[in-house]
């Protein structure tokens, strides 16, 4: 994919991206499709103007940073911009990011309400589709509910190719706390899978925090991981 600039080297530093969040360490459930598309776009196979929404906490800052993580494999430039980042900053640190063949950007909702930002999205999006670039978006509402300060900002909005990131039921979540144990390279039986679900707030990032204290716990005292175990290194 050719490109017209060269990215501020600066701006190539600011990712905001989480080490390690890719693709593999993400509990597909019911979002195969929507993976599948992100995978086929972040390889550079097709071009891409993907609109990501749901519940917070759903996934949606991980895939997108999977698929930054995946075409930066591929040799693409790539920047991913934190809507609760940006919105402290400038509009004016959209001017440089159309350099970019892979541009994501998360919690955009953050950013539309705010007439400057809206403006300067809308010039944004605008030099991305001449340039063919791929552009990642995601958001807690579907396009059409978002509010947005700038009307033809929100018509390019409502034209990008929307998926929902389905949220995990507690089968879901059984899962993935099996693929968090597995990528760390222990395993959790059912029964205690079942006892941590049934103890512990069901958010991915408490979960998550769960599996990482009980990784470290149990390397410290060389313990295989059980319910009485849990207990005591979570007091439950």
């Amino acid at each position: 994919m050719a490109m017209t600039d060269t990215p501020h080297p600066q701006l190539a530093l600011h990712l905001s991206r989480k080490p390690n969040t890719d693709f593999a360490s993400f509990y597909v459930g019911h979002n195969q499709q929507l993976v599948e598309r992100l995978q086929q776009v972040s390889r550079g196979d097709l071009s891409g103007w993907l609109y990501l929404w749901g519940a917070e906490q759903s996934g949606k800052s991980h895939l997108l940073q999977a698929a930054c993580q995946q075409a930066e494999d591929q040799g693409l430039s790539v920047f991913y911009l934190a809507g609760a980042e940006a919105r402290t900053l400038s509009p004016g640190l959209l001017d440089n990011l159309a350099a970019f063949q892979v541009l994501a950007i998360d919690d955009i909702h953050l950013l539309t309400t705010d007439p400057a930002w809206a403006e300067a999205l809308f010039h944004l999006y605008n030099k991305l589709k001449d340039l063919g670039s791929v552009l990642l978006v995601s958001s807690v509402s579907p396009p059409r509910q978002l509010p947005v300060g700038l009307a033809d900002l929100a018509s390019r909005l409502m034209a990008m190719e929307v998926y929902q990131v389905v949220p995990m039921d507690d089968a879901d979540k059984a899962g993935a706390l099996a693929l968090m144990a597995q990528q760390r390279g222990f395993l959790l039986s059912d029964e205690v899978i079942a006892y941590i679900l049934s103890r512990s707030d069901r958010t991915l990032r408490v979960l998550e925090g769960v599996v990482d204290r009980l990784d470290h716990q149990s390397l410290q005292e060389k313990r295989v991981i059980t319910i009485p175990f849990v207990k005591k290194v979570m007091s439950w």
